[in-house]
Formats: C-alpha cells, sequence, structure tokens
C-alpha cells in the first residue's frame, strides 16, 4: 500500500488486477468519511444500523417546523460524528435550512429545501484545525 488512506468509494476491481488502489490526504479521508454518513440512512448497514444520519429522515418531511428539523439534524451529526469518526476531535456542527429553488433537467424548476451542513474540530494525530462543508437538497434527497 502507498502511504496515505484509501480513497472512496473503493475500486476493489483495481485489486484483482493486481493494481494499487487510489489513496488520499488525511483531511481527504476524513471528509470522505464524513459525507458517507451523512449520506447513508439509519439501518442501511446491516451490521450496525447506528451508522448514518438523520438527514435521510428529513427528506419528505414537510411537517416539522425548520427549528426543531435543524436541531435534530445537528444533534445526529455531531453524535455520530464522535461514534464513527475517531480522528477528530472538539467537533461542532451547524445546520442551515432553507428553501431554494432549483433547476431541474426535465420539468424546469422545483422549490427544494436545502441543507447545509458544517463540521468543525480539531484532527487529533496533527492538532490542525479542520472544517468540512456539505449541502443536500431534500424532497427527494440530492446532495452538490
Amino acid at each position: 500500500m502507498k502511504q496515505g488512506f484509501y480513497s472512496l468509494p473503493l475500486q476493489l476491481h483495481l485489486v484483482m488486477e493486481g493494481k494499487d488502489l487510489p489513496v488520499c490526504s488525511l483531511e481527504e479521508s476524513i471528509h470522505q468519511h464524513i459525507h458517507l454518513i451523512l449520506t447513508t440512512a439509519f439501518g442501511e448497514i446491516e451490521y450496525d444500523e447506528g451508522f448514518g444520519c438523520i438527514v435521510w429522515e428529513a427528506d419528505f418531511d414537510n411537517l416539522t417546523a425548520v427549528n426543531k428539523m435543524r436541531d435534530q439534524i445537528k444533534n445526529s451529526v455531531l453524535s455520530v460524528l464522535q461514534q464513527y469518526e475517531a480522528r477528530i476531535e472538539k467537533i461542532r456542527a451547524e445546520v442551515y435550512i432553507r428553501q431554494e429553488e432549483v433547476r431541474m433537467q426535465v420539468n424546469g424548476k422545483r422549490v427544494k429545501k436545502r441543507i447545509d451542513i458544517e463540521v468543525t474540530g480539531v484532527i487529533k494525530s496533527t492538532r490542525s484545525a479542520y472544517t468540512f462543508t456539505d449541502r443536500f437538497f431534500v424532497g427527494p434527497l440530492s446532495y452538490q
């Protein structure tokens, strides 16, 4: 293995071809892992039903108040990152929710709920500041 961390998604066909898997930096590996957690629904991983995030439950939810939904997502993000991303500490999360008009290829424009998630913390091994930002559109879920 080369120095670094395996990039996601894993390209296992390369192993079968006798080639090395692509690697990335520590920071990029953390980015990819957090994105994987946020885009995984609870229960999607059979052997660990706690892996994932509540963002999926916001999909098509038009009844929950925005402030309540924001707090639920923020608490979920903090909880799962403290449990599943051990390479960072002093984790903080901010969640912003708003309505946004999104261009659709087929039917022109559509209003969707946009969820911006910002995670900050400190990378334990390097003691350097860490920032991660992701954006999701729900109803149905998609991300940029």
